[in-house]
């Protein structure tokens, strides 16, 4: 037998286990290979479907699943003219009296709902967007015809009717993710609340509708998505504030149609608008610790201006009281200081929410203020106001308060009256008769003493600079002051009758060149307050007083001594100002202390 077919003679004994041992080995990687071309034989005919352009594009293709089909577009479209073909059906029964007016509405709004609950259960988006959108063009022209042409549903109810289908269409759009249709449905039924409220003379019903559907917005789009809702909704609120305050502080009365609006529920629509609003920023802002957006601050600064001053408008037109309005914005601007000091421990990541509180409570204090306490009593209270937030920015180093401290103090100089008495002091043709009043004497102690303590304080360079304008202003306010005293002492020195024009022109002339010298040297012992930048202004007013008072009522010795005086400054005010002013050598700043945005 031959040795080929016998594999015990052809192999010996030990290495029969390791041939069958390779040949395995061989066998296995075969099948490998088999299976490896199988797969990519079953694969083939996918890749050749794509073409090469498709291969190197760049651009990645969008599934067939994205775009609507065009076919079956057109089949929603038909199916969307066959539902408003239906409730134009129903509309056929009601004018040919089939059916009575309010049976018809009552169909027409149930076919309307079931469309809307057809597009919550329908399985494809697209679906589900063509029937929530039939039923909008079915529900909200059903209403207006309804209330606005035949009077069927009374305001009231039209008004209810309206927010529940909103509601309903604003459900459907949220739990399918439909933008275009919530939209839809706000804008809609914002403007049939509108064109309601103008075509039945019936504001409060609707104004109801557009605060809590402005509310709802707000709430509902917190923190997530189709945040652009709470713009439409808020400023169409807004404007209907403004037409009842408008409508019931009308000059002469209410007009005839709108008599059913009274001064209370005008006031009381006026004041939910900031109190809605605003307390839903405050609420958001102590919850999640964010920042303000600018729809926050847009909004606030609209509802104070239109709900506040509205209220306070309708409440001065009606003759009743304004303390309750006062009342309302202390407390809520001192609870605006509240929230701003919780703050405070990580200001550098909530300085944004901060700012906020701290200048809506700035602007509530001085709104309120005034209604709540006789202007005599408010004034100086302002200016010791403006003092404590100027001793607190200063220690704490924060400019904000600073910048606070003197719009404080200004309100404090104009309510006081100081800035008018010193106005007329300068420029009235017979200057003052009466002397400065106690509130005007301690507001300008107010400002004087502000100014004391930020030259003694020297803050940083960063925060001087940015309050600089403040500052100046400030010290303005307070050289007039003093100015005008002087005035009042100089013309009750020189004449003792009746003040005469070419003195009282003499007087001004010498108190505003010593002042311009004052200032002039102010810049080289206290660098901080900057007041040097002022000279230039007053010699430039000095000069067109003299040239158009002095010269048109002095006499020769009363131009003499304008002359002198005004030669004088335009001597020493320039040389004072060249001489090198001194490096601020006040306290530095902690170069371990953070900064803080001012």
């Amino acid at each position: 037998m031959s040795t080929e077919n016998n594999p015990s003679e052809r192999y010996p004994a030990d290495a029969l286990p390791q041939a069958l041992e390779s040949r395995l080995v061989f066998l296995t990687e075969a099948v490998a290979r088999l299976e490896a071309r199988v797969a990519a034989l079953e694969s083939s005919p996918a890749e050749r479907q794509v073409s090469p352009e498709m291969t190197h594009s760049p651009v990645t293709a969008v599934p067939s699943e994205v775009l609507p089909n065009p076919i079956r577009l057109t089949g929603l479209l038909g199916r969307t003219c066959l539902i408003l073909g239906g409730a134009t059906f129903i509309r056929s029964l009601v004018d040919a009296h089939t059916l009575p007016q309010g049976s018809g509405v009552a169909l027409g709004l149930a076919y309307a709902i079931t469309w809307a609950v057809f597009a919550e259960r329908a399985r494809h988006p697209l679906d589900a967007a063509f029937h929530a959108l039939a039923s909008i063009l079915i529900a909200y022209p059903l209403i207006v015809e309804s209330t606005a042409r035949f009077g069927i549903l009374t305001p009231p109810l039209a008004a209810i009717l309206l927010l529940a289908v909103t509601c309903l269409h604003g459900a459907v759009a949220w739990r399918r993710d439909l933008q275009p249709i919530i939209w839809t449905a706000t804008l809609a039924s914002l403007g049939s609340g509108l064109a309601l409220m103008a075509s039945r003379r019936a504001v409060e019903p609707f104004l109801a509708v557009m605060l809590i559907l402005g509310i709802g917005a707000l709430w509902l789009t917190q923190g997530r998505r189709w945040q652009g809702l709470r713009w439409p909704t808020a400023l169409v609120a807004d404007l209907g504030v403004l037409i009842i305050t408008s409508l019931a502080a009308w000059h002469g009365g209410t007009p005839e149609p709108y008599r059913s609006i009274t001064a209370g529920e005008s006031m009381l629509f006026a004041v939910a608008l900031p109190l809605l609003y605003i307390g839903s920023f405050a609420l958001r802002l102590l919850r999640e610790r964010g920042k303000v957006s600018a729809f926050e601050v847009a909004q606030t600064v609209l509802a104070l201006l239109l709900g506040y001053g509205g209220a306070l408008r309708v409440a001065l037109a009606s003759g009743s009281g304004t303390g309750l309005l006062g009342m309302g914005c202390v407390l809520t601007g001192a609870g605006s200081y509240a929230a701003a000091l919780s703050f405070k421990e990580d200001l550098q990541k909530n300085w944004p929410s901060f700012r906020f509180f701290t200048f809506l409570a700035l602007i509530l204090l001085l709104l309120g203020g005034p209604l709540l306490l006789p202007m005599a009593l408010f004034a100086p209270l302002c200016g010791l106001l403006g003092l404590g937030a100027m001793l607190v920015g200063l220690r704490a180093e924060r400019s904000i308060l600073i910048f606070q401290s003197s719009l404080y103090l200004l309100a404090s100089a104009v309510m006081s009256g100081l800035a008018v008495w010193s106005f007329r002091a300068f420029l009235a043709p017979q200057g003052v008769p009466a002397s400065l009043s106690v509130p005007g004497l301690l507001s300008l102690a107010s400002l004087l003493a502000a100014a004391v303590i930020f030259m003694l304080q020297r803050p940083s360079d960063a925060i001087t600079t940015s309050v600089r304008p403040l500052i100046l202003l400030l010290g303005a306010v307070a050289i007039g002051g003093i100015g005008a005293l002087a005035i009042q002492a100089g013309c009750a020195a020189s004449s003792h009758g009746a003040a005469d024009p070419g003195a009282l022109a003499a007087v001004r002339t010498g108190v505003l060149s010593t002042l311009a010298i004052v200032l002039a040297w102010s810049g080289r012992r206290f660098p901080s307050l900057q007041l040097r930048w002022l000279v230039y202004p007053l010699l430039i007013f000095t000069a067109l007083k003299f040239l158009f008072e002095d010269l048109t009522v002095g006499r020769p010795l009363t131009l003499f001594l304008g002359f002198m005086c005004y030669g004088v400054t335009l001597m020493l005010a320039p040389r004072l100002l060249k001489v090198p002013v001194p490096p601020d050598t006040g306290r530095e700043t902690n170069p371990l202390k953070p900064e803080v945005p001012s």
